[in-house]
C-alpha cells in the first residue's frame, strides 16, 4: 500500500529526501494550510508532520478517516489535542532528543545577552552612541541557577551552569537524589525553596493541567528579590500578565522570554512584555539551528516510516506503554498477543468484563504492560474494527467494562517464551496459550487440552467426542461442498473424551455448513474464526 504523508510546515530537506525516497510513500506538502485544507490533509492523510504553527484540534481530528500518525518536529506537542487523538486511536510523537543540545546554549545565549545587556548596547552603538556606563551587566560565577526541570534540556543545561561556576539547584520529583549528585546539582524537596534561594530560574518543564501558569503572582512573591527569569520551556507555563507586573515593581529583574503563550504575540500584555526594557525576547528559536533542523528532520521522517509500518514506537507521547521498550524484538510477541484477543473475542459466548494475562520468560516479564495493550487491541478489533489501535485499547476497553489484569496461569507445556490469556464472560471462562514456532504464532493450549494449531485465516474451532470416524464425516462435509483443508490439529483430554479440533480452511464456510456440522451427534460445538496472524 501506500502511505500518504502530508507535510504542513517547513522540513529540512534531509527528512523530505528520506520520505520522498520510499516507494510506498506519497508526500503532500501543505504549508501552512487554512482550516478546510488542514481537515482534508486529516481525513486523507496516514500521517501528518507539524510545527507549532497548527493546531490539531478536536474538530479537525474528527475528520480523521485514515490518519494514524501526527508527527511534531520538535517536543511540544500543546498544539495537539492528545485526548481527541488517543480516543481516535492516532499516536502523537515528537523528537525530545533532537533539540536538546541547541536549546541548551539557547538558554545561555539568552541569559548572557539579559545579564550584558548586549541587544540594548548593540542598538545603542548602531545609533552612533558610546554608552559604555550605561550597560554595566552582571556575571554567571557565583550565582544560584534554578532549574525547574531536570529532563534532557535541564540535564544538558546543569552541565554548561558548571563550567561558568554557577551553584545549579533543580526541583524535579522524577529525578533520583543519585542522578542529581552526578550532575552536580543539588535538589531541592519542594517549588518555595527553589524561588527563595535562586538568583536565575530557567523553566525546563513540558506544558501540562500542572504546570500551566505555574509562575504566577503568588510565585513571584516567594521569589528572591531581583530574580532572573528565562523560559525556553513553553509561554503559557508563566502568568505573562504577573511577569509583567513583577517586573514593573522590580520583584523580577529581568526576563529572557523564547516562547509566549500566543505565538505570534499580539496581545497588548505581550508586546509590553516584548518592549519592556528588562526584557530580551526572540520569536521561539530554541531549537533553530541548522544542525538541531537536520536531525529534527531526520529523526521525524524515520519515526514516522516505523510507526506506520509497525516496527517501532520511539517517542510517541500518547502509546499506553512503558519508555525504552524495544518493539522490534518485542514486534513477534505482540502480534501473538492479538491474535490471541482476537481469537478470545470470536469464540466467546456472553460478554467479557475480564481479561487475565500471563507470560513465561524474563524478556517478555518485562514487556507485560505492552503485550496487554496488544492483547487488548485484539481482542476488540472483531467488534470494533480498524477503529482500534494501540493507542486507545485500553480506553475503550475500560469504557467496555473489561478489565485487565496479570494473573498466574497453569501452562501444559515447557515453553521457554509463551503468552497465556484467560477471559472472564458473563456465560464462560476460557484459557488459551500461545507460543512462537519460528517467529510465527502458535496456538499451544486451550483450557486444559494441548494443541500445537495455526492461528492464521478460515479456521473452523470444534469440540467433538474422541471417536472414530470424526474426522472423514467432516472432511466429507466440508469436501462435497468444495471446502479444502489445509490443516487439522487436534487435541484431547483424554483417549475416549472429548477432542478439540482447529482446521484451517483455503475458504470460509458458509453458515449452511456450521450448521451442518453442528447436527452431527458427535460435535458438541463449532465456530468459525478469521484470523489474520501476519498483521
Amino acid at each position: 500500500m501506500t502511505w500518504r504523508i502530508g507535510l504542513t510546515d517547513p522540513l529540512d530537506e534531509e527528512g523530505v529526501a528520506l520520505l520522498r525516497s520510499d516507494p510506498e510513500v506519497e508526500v503532500v506538502e501543505a504549508r501552512r494550510p487554512t482550516p478546510e485544507a488542514l481537515r482534508e490533509l486529516a481525513r486523507s492523510c496516514d500521517a501528518l508532520i507539524v510545527r507549532s504553527g497548527v493546531r490539531l484540534d478536536a474538530e479537525v481530528l474528527a475528520a480523521a478517516e485514515r490518519l494514524r500518525v501526527i508527527a511534531r518536529a520538535g517536543i511540544g506537542v500543546d498544539n495537539i489535542d492528545l485526548e481527541a487523538a488517543t480516543r481516535k486511536g492516532i499516536l502523537v510523537m515528537n523528537t525530545p532528543g533532537a533539540s536538546t543540545l541547541a536549546v541548551a546554549e539557547h538558554t545561555f545565549a539568552l541569559l548572557l545577552a539579559l545579564l550584558r545587556r548586549i541587544p540594548m548596547a548593540w542598538l545603542s552603538l548602531r545609533e552612533g552612541r558610546w554608552e559604555r556606563e550605561r550597560f554595566v551587566g552582571a556575571q554567571l560565577a557565583g550565582k544560584t541557577l534554578g532549574l525547574l526541570g531536570l529532563g534532557r534540556i535541564g540535564t544538558e543545561v546543569a552541565r554548561r551552569a558548571r563550567a561558568f561556576e554557577m551553584h545549579v539547584i533543580a526541583f524535579d520529583p522524577y529525578i533520583p537524589e543519585e542522578r542529581a549528585a552526578a550532575l552536580q546539582v543539588e535538589l531541592v524537596p519542594d517549588l518555595d525553596e527553589l524561588y527563595a534561594r535562586a538568583d536565575i530560574l530557567s523553566l525546563h518543564v513540558p506544558l501540562t493541567r500542572e504546570t500551566h501558569r505555574l509562575i504566577n503572582r503568588e510565585a513571584f512573591a516567594k521569589m528572591k528579590p531581583g530574580v532572573i527569569l528565562v523560559n525556553t520551556a513553553r509561554g503559557a507555563v508563566v502568568d505573562e500578565e504577573a511577569l509583567l507586573e513583577a517586573l514593573n515593581s522590580g520583584r523580577v529583574a529581568g526576563a529572557a522570554l523564547d516562547t509566549f503563550s500566543e505565538e505570534p504575540p499580539r496581545s497588548p500584555v505581550l508586546q509590553a512584555l516584548i518592549a519592556h526594557e528588562r526584557v530580551v525576547a526572540v520569536p521561539h528559536l530554541g531549537g533553530s539551528t541548522r544542525e538541531a533542523q537536520r536531525l529534527i528532520s531526520r529523526q521525524i521522517a524515520q519515526q514516522v516510516l516505523d510507526a506506520l509500518r509497525g516496527r517501532d514506537y520511539r517517542n510517541v507521547v500518547n502509546l499506553p506503554f512503558p519508555e525504552g521498550a524495544d518493539y522490534r524484538s518485542l514486534s513477534p510477541f505482540m502480534r501473538l498477543a492479538e491474535v490471541l484477543g482476537s481469537l478470545q473475542m470470536q469464540l466467546v459466548r456472553g460478554r467479557i468484563h475480564r481479561v487475565e494475562i500471563d507470560v513465561r520468560g524474563e524478556h517478555l516479564r518485562s514487556a507485560i504492560r505492552p503485550l496487554g495493550v496488544a492483547l487488548l487491541k485484539g481482542l476488540l478489533t472483531p467488534i470494533l474494527g480498524d477503529a482500534v489501535t494501540f493507542v486507545n485499547a485500553p480506553m475503550l476497553a475500560q469504557e467496555r467494562g473489561i478489565q485487565i489484569v496479570e494473573a498466574e496461569q497453569r501452562l501444559l507445556g515447557a515453553y521457554a517464551q509463551a503468552i497465556a490469556c484467560r477471559v472472564h464472560s458473563t456465560k464462560e471462562t476460557r484459557l488459551i496459550v500461545g507460543a512462537l514456532f519460528a517467529g510465527e504464532p502458535r496456538i499451544v493450549q486451550v483450557d486444559d487440552f494441548p494443541m500445537e494449531a495455526l492461528p492464521r485465516g478460515a479456521l473452523l474451532v470444534m469440540r467433538s467426542r474422541d471417536v472414530p470416524g470424526v474426522i472423514g464425516r467432516v472432511g466429507t462435509l466440508l469436501g462435497e461442498h468444495g471446502i479444502n483443508i489445509a490443516e487439522w490439529r487436534l487435541g484431547r483430554d483424554r483417549p475416549g473424551g472429548t477432542a478439540l479440533s482447529f482446521i484451517n480452511l483455503d475458504h470460509p464456510a458458509p453458515p449452511a455448513i456450521l450448521e451442518a456440522l453442528r447436527r452431527m451427534p458427535e460435535i458438541e460445538d463449532v465456530r468459525q474464526v478469521l484470523l489474520d496472524a501476519g498483521r
